[in-house]
């Protein structure tokens, strides 16, 4: 069994490849007021290398331990091949602290890369399908606006996926847009993107025999406002129709058009009669 021995901090070193790329300050500052109060209660994992000794696992309780102010901390030194480290070490950040797409996708091309892995080797190492890893490598692989708008959580990676289908640039950038500023759930956008692979374009005066009528909303908002008349309404209230993205902005124009007619034919208001 492996002996846990207190190392100074001083004399650990950071792993070159660190999976979390963004580890919130608060989360940081909130750990170290626990290792203040009761100390680390467990040990970093920690291996030989060329370098020095690398953390292996537990780099977010080295930087609140730093914080807090000790010189020390307990670890765990494994005899670990660089492989073996960083198998380890994403199954200590998807067990403890989950990493987002982005990052997992990162981590994967970066085993595949440094490690000759292949996507299935990685998938039987991390206990995910080759279908999962297949894409979020591809993702990352990317490195547009789609990579950005899942960083920035303005997508899901459930929409990502879809938007991925489509190969064009400019048509891609188009439905993006429509989820990030419009709403549009995974299951619209799945529509969207089959009638647009099955006919290479949309057009509204295409027939789209997927259209259907459903209520309700998957959004946590308990109302949203009525684009027409800008009326709030009740979530459990509200009725999805399902519209091309052409046919959908073309609403919105006439909508915006008629809103701008009617406020300029409104007759200008009277004075009031002042009695002489």
């Amino acid at each position: 069994m492996s002996k846990i021995k207190y190392i100074n901090l001083a004399d650990l070193n950071l792993p070159e490849f660190q999976a979390h790329q963004d580890i919130p300050r608060e989360q940081i500052q909130e750990l170290a007021e626990s290792i203040k109060l009761i100390g680390i209660i467990e040990p970093l994992i920690v291996r030989d290398s060329n370098q020095g000794i690398e953390i292996v696992a537990g780099c977010l309780r080295y930087h609140a331990a730093i914080l807090a102010g000790l010189k020390a901390a307990p670890c765990i030194n494994m005899s670990l091949d660089p492989k073996s480290a960083e198998i380890l070490k994403l199954h200590e950040n998807v067990k403890r602290i989950p990493l987002d797409h982005i990052d997992q996708g990162q981590t994967f091309l970066m085993m595949m890369k440094t490690f000759d892995m292949t996507e299935k080797a990685v998938s039987e190492s991390v206990g995910k399908s080759i279908a999962y890893i297949s894409q979020h490598v591809s993702l990352v692989l990317m490195g547009n606006e789609l990579t950005v708008a899942v960083k920035n959580k303005s997508i899901t990676f459930s929409q990502a996926r879809e938007l991925m289908r489509v190969k064009d640039h400019a048509e891609r950038k188009r439905f993006l847009s429509y989820c990030m500023n419009d709403g549009a759930t995974v299951q619209v956008l799945q529509r969207w993107v089959q009638d647009y692979l099955r006919t290479g374009s949309i057009s509204p005066s295409e027939e789209f025999p997927s259209r259907e009528y459903s209520y309700g909303s998957e959004s946590p908002k308990s109302s949203y406002f009525c684009e027409a008349c800008d009326k709030p309404i009740e979530t459990s209230e509200i009725m999805q129709v399902i519209y091309c993205p052409t046919c959908h902005q073309a609403i919105k124009q006439a909508i915006s058009e008629e809103k701008q007619r009617n406020l300029s034919n409104l007759p200008p208001e009277d004075s009031e009669d002042v009695p002489g």
